[in-house]
Protein backbone atom coordinates (compact mmCIF):
# COMPACT_ATOMS: atom_id res chain seq x y z
CA UNK A 1 0.00 0.00 0.00
CA UNK A 2 1.37 3.46 -0.94
CA UNK A 3 2.50 5.81 1.38
CA UNK A 4 -0.27 8.40 0.49
CA UNK A 5 -3.37 5.48 0.62
CA UNK A 6 -1.94 4.63 4.45
CA UNK A 7 -2.24 8.71 5.21
CA UNK A 8 -5.34 8.95 3.95
CA UNK A 9 -6.86 5.99 5.74
CA UNK A 10 -5.05 6.76 9.01
CA UNK A 11 -6.90 10.28 8.66
CA UNK A 12 -10.18 8.30 8.00
CA UNK A 13 -9.74 6.21 11.39
CA UNK A 14 -9.41 9.84 13.19
CA UNK A 15 -12.22 11.38 11.63
CA UNK A 16 -14.08 8.04 12.28
CA UNK A 17 -12.92 7.54 16.04
CA UNK A 18 -12.00 10.82 17.24
CA UNK A 19 -15.81 12.29 17.84
CA UNK A 20 -16.49 8.50 19.67
CA UNK A 21 -12.92 9.35 21.98
CA UNK A 22 -14.47 12.97 22.45
CA UNK A 23 -18.18 11.62 23.14
CA UNK A 24 -17.03 9.11 26.06
CA UNK A 25 -14.20 11.64 27.49
CA UNK A 26 -15.56 13.86 30.76
CA UNK A 27 -13.86 16.60 29.28
CA UNK A 28 -16.11 19.77 29.38
CA UNK A 29 -15.90 23.04 27.50
CA UNK A 30 -17.73 26.10 28.17
CA UNK A 31 -20.82 26.90 27.31
CA UNK A 32 -23.05 30.88 26.47
CA UNK A 33 -25.89 31.46 24.30
CA UNK A 34 -27.00 34.80 23.14
CA UNK A 35 -30.80 36.38 23.27
CA UNK A 36 -32.46 39.40 24.14
CA UNK A 37 -33.59 40.85 27.67
CA UNK A 38 -35.02 44.50 28.50
CA UNK A 39 -33.58 46.84 31.07
CA UNK A 40 -36.29 48.02 33.97
CA UNK A 41 -35.81 49.38 37.39
CA UNK A 42 -35.78 47.14 40.65
CA UNK A 43 -39.47 49.03 41.98
CA UNK A 44 -42.09 51.34 40.59
CA UNK A 45 -44.84 53.50 43.04
CA UNK A 46 -48.05 53.99 40.42
CA UNK A 47 -50.63 56.45 40.73
CA UNK A 48 -53.83 55.15 38.85
CA UNK A 49 -57.40 56.29 38.65
CA UNK A 50 -60.35 53.63 39.05
CA UNK A 51 -63.44 52.99 37.68
CA UNK A 52 -65.44 54.45 40.08
CA UNK A 53 -63.32 57.85 40.76
CA UNK A 54 -60.85 56.07 43.56
CA UNK A 55 -57.71 57.19 43.24
CA UNK A 56 -55.40 53.89 43.74
CA UNK A 57 -51.67 53.45 44.51
CA UNK A 58 -49.43 50.56 43.88
CA UNK A 59 -45.88 49.58 44.37
CA UNK A 60 -44.52 47.47 42.05
CA UNK A 61 -41.57 45.11 42.37
CA UNK A 62 -40.07 43.80 39.13
CA UNK A 63 -37.56 41.62 40.89
CA UNK A 64 -40.11 39.41 41.32
CA UNK A 65 -42.90 40.56 39.45
CA UNK A 66 -45.27 41.50 42.82
CA UNK A 67 -47.00 44.06 44.39
CA UNK A 68 -45.41 45.39 48.10
CA UNK A 69 -47.96 47.48 48.43
CA UNK A 70 -51.67 48.21 47.21
CA UNK A 71 -54.09 50.91 48.61
CA UNK A 72 -57.31 52.29 47.06
CA UNK A 73 -58.78 55.91 48.22
CA UNK A 74 -62.53 56.30 48.44
CA UNK A 75 -64.46 58.67 48.41
CA UNK A 76 -67.77 59.70 49.57
CA UNK A 77 -70.69 59.60 47.06
CA UNK A 78 -71.94 63.33 46.21
CA UNK A 79 -68.65 64.86 47.75
CA UNK A 80 -67.01 67.82 45.83
CA UNK A 81 -63.55 65.84 46.12
CA UNK A 82 -60.19 67.03 43.69
CA UNK A 83 -56.65 65.51 43.24
CA UNK A 84 -53.75 68.24 43.13
CA UNK A 85 -50.64 67.40 42.12
CA UNK A 86 -47.46 68.90 44.00
CA UNK A 87 -47.13 72.13 41.07
CA UNK A 88 -43.10 71.56 41.66
CA UNK A 89 -43.11 68.15 40.08
CA UNK A 90 -41.72 67.88 36.82
CA UNK A 91 -40.67 64.85 34.40
CA UNK A 92 -37.64 63.61 34.23
CA UNK A 93 -37.05 65.37 38.35
CA UNK A 94 -35.74 63.07 40.93
CA UNK A 95 -38.08 62.45 43.67
CA UNK A 96 -36.87 61.32 47.29
CA UNK A 97 -38.21 58.65 49.69
CA UNK A 98 -41.19 60.96 51.68
CA UNK A 99 -41.51 63.65 49.57
CA UNK A 100 -45.12 64.87 48.51
CA UNK A 101 -46.54 64.25 45.25
CA UNK A 102 -49.75 65.57 45.74
CA UNK A 103 -53.12 65.69 47.81
CA UNK A 104 -56.72 65.44 47.93
CA UNK A 105 -59.19 68.37 49.28
CA UNK A 106 -62.65 66.69 50.33
CA UNK A 107 -65.37 69.33 50.96
CA UNK A 108 -67.51 66.88 52.52
CA UNK A 109 -64.40 66.08 55.24
CA UNK A 110 -63.35 69.57 55.82
CA UNK A 111 -67.22 70.28 56.32
CA UNK A 112 -67.50 67.52 58.91
CA UNK A 113 -64.47 68.52 61.05
CA UNK A 114 -65.53 71.71 61.06
CA UNK A 115 -68.74 70.62 62.69
CA UNK A 116 -67.17 68.51 65.09
CA UNK A 117 -64.66 70.71 66.26
CA UNK A 118 -67.27 73.29 66.97
CA UNK A 119 -69.23 70.74 68.60
CA UNK A 120 -66.19 70.09 70.83
CA UNK A 121 -65.80 73.57 71.98
CA UNK A 122 -69.75 73.73 73.01
CA UNK A 123 -69.68 70.41 74.94
CA UNK A 124 -66.67 71.24 76.49
CA UNK A 125 -67.99 74.47 77.75
CA UNK A 126 -71.30 72.53 78.86
CA UNK A 127 -69.11 70.36 81.25
CA UNK A 128 -66.99 73.41 82.36
CA UNK A 129 -70.03 75.50 83.38
CA UNK A 130 -71.85 72.24 84.64
CA UNK A 131 -68.85 71.18 87.13
CA UNK A 132 -68.97 75.26 88.13
CA UNK A 133 -72.43 74.96 89.63
CA UNK A 134 -74.30 77.62 87.10
CA UNK A 135 -76.69 75.36 86.35
CA UNK A 136 -78.99 77.93 85.30
CA UNK A 137 -76.83 79.48 83.12
CA UNK A 138 -76.01 75.91 81.38
CA UNK A 139 -80.03 75.67 81.05
CA UNK A 140 -79.80 78.77 79.14
CA UNK A 141 -77.24 77.87 77.16
CA UNK A 142 -78.93 74.98 75.86
CA UNK A 143 -82.04 76.51 75.13
CA UNK A 144 -80.38 78.96 72.89
CA UNK A 145 -78.50 76.36 71.13
CA UNK A 146 -81.53 74.36 70.19
CA UNK A 147 -83.22 77.51 69.31
CA UNK A 148 -80.44 78.35 66.75
CA UNK A 149 -80.41 74.95 65.86
CA UNK A 150 -84.08 74.62 64.92
CA UNK A 151 -83.98 77.56 62.98
CA UNK A 152 -81.09 76.35 61.14
CA UNK A 153 -82.93 72.83 60.09
CA UNK A 154 -86.15 75.01 59.02
CA UNK A 155 -84.08 77.34 56.54
CA UNK A 156 -82.45 74.17 55.21
CA UNK A 157 -85.44 72.02 54.83
CA UNK A 158 -87.16 75.32 52.91
CA UNK A 159 -83.77 75.30 50.76
CA UNK A 160 -84.21 71.63 50.45
CA UNK A 161 -87.90 71.74 49.40
CA UNK A 162 -86.34 74.03 46.54
CA UNK A 163 -83.65 71.90 45.42
CA UNK A 164 -86.30 68.46 45.42
CA UNK A 165 -88.44 70.30 42.72
CA UNK A 166 -85.50 71.28 40.51
CA UNK A 167 -83.95 67.68 40.93
CA UNK A 168 -87.53 66.33 39.66
CA UNK A 169 -87.01 68.60 36.73
CA UNK A 170 -83.62 67.27 36.17
CA UNK A 171 -81.96 70.84 36.39
CA UNK A 172 -79.29 69.44 39.09
CA UNK A 173 -77.40 66.39 39.45
CA UNK A 174 -78.18 64.03 41.71
CA UNK A 175 -74.65 64.78 43.37
CA UNK A 176 -75.57 68.61 44.19
CA UNK A 177 -79.27 66.78 45.38
CA UNK A 178 -77.64 64.02 47.92
CA UNK A 179 -75.54 66.95 49.44
CA UNK A 180 -78.93 68.94 50.76
CA UNK A 181 -80.56 65.48 51.53
CA UNK A 182 -77.22 64.50 53.91
CA UNK A 183 -77.60 68.57 54.98
CA UNK A 184 -80.90 68.05 56.16
CA UNK A 185 -80.02 64.74 58.28
CA UNK A 186 -77.17 65.86 59.91
CA UNK A 187 -79.82 68.81 61.26
CA UNK A 188 -81.99 65.89 62.14
CA UNK A 189 -79.79 64.37 64.44
CA UNK A 190 -78.06 67.88 65.76
CA UNK A 191 -81.74 68.68 66.94
CA UNK A 192 -81.62 65.39 68.66
CA UNK A 193 -78.72 65.72 70.45
CA UNK A 194 -79.51 69.14 72.10
CA UNK A 195 -83.18 68.28 72.59
CA UNK A 196 -81.67 65.50 75.06
CA UNK A 197 -78.52 67.59 76.44
CA UNK A 198 -81.35 70.53 77.49
CA UNK A 199 -83.40 67.68 79.41
CA UNK A 200 -80.89 66.31 80.69
CA UNK A 201 -79.11 69.10 82.19
CA UNK A 202 -83.31 70.47 83.50
CA UNK A 203 -83.60 66.85 85.39
CA UNK A 204 -81.00 68.07 88.25
CA UNK A 205 -79.07 65.20 88.03
CA UNK A 206 -75.79 66.38 87.76
CA UNK A 207 -73.00 63.47 88.56
CA UNK A 208 -75.25 61.77 85.67
CA UNK A 209 -75.07 64.51 83.43
CA UNK A 210 -71.49 64.83 83.79
CA UNK A 211 -70.56 61.64 83.08
CA UNK A 212 -72.61 61.92 79.91
CA UNK A 213 -71.36 65.40 78.45
CA UNK A 214 -67.70 63.55 79.06
CA UNK A 215 -68.60 60.84 77.08
CA UNK A 216 -69.88 63.09 74.49
CA UNK A 217 -66.57 64.36 74.55
CA UNK A 218 -64.77 61.37 74.18
CA UNK A 219 -66.83 60.43 71.50
CA UNK A 220 -66.57 63.56 69.50
CA UNK A 221 -62.69 63.45 70.03
CA UNK A 222 -62.10 60.34 68.53
CA UNK A 223 -64.56 60.90 65.52
CA UNK A 224 -61.83 64.03 65.25
CA UNK A 225 -59.15 61.91 65.20
CA UNK A 226 -60.42 59.52 62.90
CA UNK A 227 -61.22 61.90 60.68
CA UNK A 228 -57.95 63.64 61.08
CA UNK A 229 -56.13 60.28 60.67
CA UNK A 230 -58.47 59.74 56.99
CA UNK A 231 -56.90 63.82 56.20
CA UNK A 232 -53.46 62.58 56.67
CA UNK A 233 -53.95 59.59 53.96
CA UNK A 234 -54.87 61.94 51.37
CA UNK A 235 -51.79 63.34 51.60
CA UNK A 236 -49.61 60.79 49.17
CA UNK A 237 -45.94 60.69 49.81
CA UNK A 238 -43.82 58.87 47.83
CA UNK A 239 -42.36 55.77 49.30
CA UNK A 240 -38.90 55.02 47.58
CA UNK A 241 -36.47 57.52 45.90
CA UNK A 242 -36.48 57.72 41.81
CA UNK A 243 -37.38 59.82 38.97
CA UNK A 244 -40.95 60.50 37.55
CA UNK A 245 -41.47 58.85 34.49
CA UNK A 246 -43.15 58.97 30.98
CA UNK A 247 -47.00 58.83 31.51
CA UNK A 248 -48.16 56.03 29.94
CA UNK A 249 -51.85 56.30 28.65
CA UNK A 250 -54.76 55.17 30.09
CA UNK A 251 -55.81 55.83 33.30
CA UNK A 252 -52.34 55.96 35.03
CA UNK A 253 -51.45 59.02 36.52
CA UNK A 254 -48.11 58.84 37.75
CA UNK A 255 -44.71 56.53 37.75
CA UNK A 256 -42.14 57.06 40.01
CA UNK A 257 -38.96 54.87 39.20
CA UNK A 258 -36.46 53.28 41.40
CA UNK A 259 -33.35 53.94 39.47
CA UNK A 260 -30.78 52.97 42.17
CA UNK A 261 -31.32 48.91 40.75
CA UNK A 262 -32.03 47.20 37.82
CA UNK A 263 -33.48 44.23 36.64
CA UNK A 264 -33.58 42.35 33.25
CA UNK A 265 -35.40 39.95 32.12
CA UNK A 266 -34.62 37.85 29.21
CA UNK A 267 -35.71 35.20 27.10
CA UNK A 268 -34.34 31.75 27.00
CA UNK A 269 -35.05 29.88 24.01
CA UNK A 270 -36.92 26.43 25.48
CA UNK A 271 -34.09 24.51 24.19
CA UNK A 272 -31.41 26.14 26.21
CA UNK A 273 -33.61 26.14 29.36
CA UNK A 274 -32.05 22.62 30.82
CA UNK A 275 -28.62 24.69 30.45
CA UNK A 276 -30.04 27.07 32.67
CA UNK A 277 -31.52 25.14 35.27
CA UNK A 278 -28.19 23.45 35.85
CA UNK A 279 -26.15 26.62 36.65
CA UNK A 280 -28.10 28.49 39.25
CA UNK A 281 -27.08 32.01 39.45
CA UNK A 282 -25.83 32.39 35.53
CA UNK A 283 -23.87 35.42 35.03
CA UNK A 284 -25.50 37.75 32.22
CA UNK A 285 -23.29 40.01 30.37
CA UNK A 286 -24.96 43.24 28.58
CA UNK A 287 -22.71 44.88 26.57
CA UNK A 288 -23.30 48.86 26.77
CA UNK A 289 -21.79 51.82 24.36
CA UNK A 290 -19.18 52.10 26.50
CA UNK A 291 -18.34 48.90 28.85
CA UNK A 292 -20.21 45.75 29.90
CA UNK A 293 -22.50 44.95 32.70
CA UNK A 294 -23.41 42.18 34.52
CA UNK A 295 -26.30 40.63 36.36
CA UNK A 296 -26.68 37.34 37.88
CA UNK A 297 -29.60 35.21 36.73
CA UNK A 298 -32.47 34.84 39.83
CA UNK A 299 -35.84 34.08 38.94
CA UNK A 300 -37.14 31.47 36.08
CA UNK A 301 -40.42 31.65 34.67
CA UNK A 302 -42.01 27.86 33.97
CA UNK A 303 -44.39 28.40 31.66
CA UNK A 304 -43.66 28.55 28.35
CA UNK A 305 -44.80 31.79 25.92
CA UNK A 306 -44.35 32.34 22.19
CA UNK A 307 -42.11 34.72 20.36
CA UNK A 308 -42.67 34.74 16.76
CA UNK A 309 -43.86 31.07 17.10
CA UNK A 310 -40.82 30.54 19.05
CA UNK A 311 -41.01 28.71 22.33
CA UNK A 312 -39.37 30.58 25.45
CA UNK A 313 -38.86 31.16 29.16
CA UNK A 314 -38.89 34.05 30.57
CA UNK A 315 -36.09 34.90 33.32
CA UNK A 316 -35.21 37.52 35.91
CA UNK A 317 -31.62 38.39 36.17
CA UNK A 318 -30.78 41.27 38.98
CA UNK A 319 -27.94 44.12 37.65
CA UNK A 320 -25.07 44.36 39.64
CA UNK A 321 -24.37 47.67 39.62
CA UNK A 322 -26.25 50.78 38.77
CA UNK A 323 -25.65 53.63 35.50
CA UNK A 324 -26.38 56.45 33.80
CA UNK A 325 -26.06 54.34 30.12
CA UNK A 326 -29.55 52.42 31.66
CA UNK A 327 -32.34 53.35 29.79
CA UNK A 328 -35.70 51.49 31.52
CA UNK A 329 -37.91 49.81 28.68
CA UNK A 330 -34.45 49.04 26.96
CA UNK A 331 -34.09 46.59 24.47
CA UNK A 332 -30.70 45.01 24.43
CA UNK A 333 -28.50 41.69 23.40
CA UNK A 334 -27.25 39.78 26.06
CA UNK A 335 -25.21 36.81 26.79
CA UNK A 336 -25.69 34.05 29.57
CA UNK A 337 -22.88 32.01 30.32
CA UNK A 338 -24.30 28.02 31.47
CA UNK A 339 -21.12 27.48 32.70
CA UNK A 340 -19.37 23.85 31.63
CA UNK A 341 -20.90 21.04 29.94
CA UNK A 342 -19.62 17.86 28.60
CA UNK A 343 -18.36 17.24 24.98
CA UNK A 344 -21.03 15.12 24.65
CA UNK A 345 -23.87 18.00 24.61
CA UNK A 346 -21.45 19.94 22.27
CA UNK A 347 -21.78 17.21 19.74
CA UNK A 348 -25.78 17.07 20.38
CA UNK A 349 -25.61 20.77 19.78
CA UNK A 350 -24.28 20.28 16.57
CA UNK A 351 -25.91 17.45 15.19
CA UNK A 352 -28.90 19.37 16.08
CA UNK A 353 -27.46 22.22 13.88
CA UNK A 354 -27.03 24.43 16.85
CA UNK A 355 -24.25 27.27 16.76
CA UNK A 356 -21.32 27.54 20.03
Amino acid sequence: MSQSHLIKAFIITVAILLPVILFVLPIKLPYSFSTIGRLNVAEEWIILKGRDGQLITMLKDLRTGLSKNYSVTEFERGDNAQFTFNPNIKLGMKISKSDIIGSISSNELEIRLTSLRGKLIVTEAFLKQNLSGEKESLIKEAEENLIYLWKKAEVDKKIYLRQEKLFEKNLISEEEYEVYKNTIELNEIEVAIAETQLRSISSGEKSEQINYIKAQITAIKNEITMLEKKADNFIFTSPINGIVKDLQIGDTLLVIADTSEYVLTVQVPLDKYNYITCVPGAIVTIPLQNKIAAATLGIINNSVQYLSSNPVVIGTAIVSESSNEFMPGLLVKCDIECGEIKIAEHIKRIFNSEIF
